[in-house]
């Protein structure tokens, strides 16, 4: 199934950044290099093997990132509960 460049939202003036092996667009240069890397590994050129390994790399940062930020909130959420199981148990404590 291949994407038009009108499915892929790029606003006025600009011009997607197409794979050269299929012609798919992309929105990014990062997702040209990615794509490249991932769907025509046999046929990349070194710079292009050099772009892909930068994105990965990138990539996996950025995910690094989330993950770090999805722990953070479930450790804050678990928190919450603990505290406010503390203040109901309190409230109730007879007295």
């Amino acid at each position: 199934m291949a994407l038009s460049d009108r499915e892929l939202r790029i606003p006025e003036g600009e011009t997607p950044a197409r794979c050269p092996h299929c012609g798919r667009p992309f929105r990014s240069e990062r997702l040209r290099a990615l794509h490249l890397g991932e769907s025509h590994p046999e046929i990349c050129t070194g710079d292009e093997r050099a772009a892909y390994d930068d994105a990965r790399e990138d990539e996996d940062d950025d995910l690094f990132i989330y993950h770090l930020k999805v722990v953070a909130a479930l450790v804050g959420l678990y928190a919450f509960f603990v505290f406010a199981y503390m203040a109901v148990s309190l409230m109730q404590a007879p007295g």
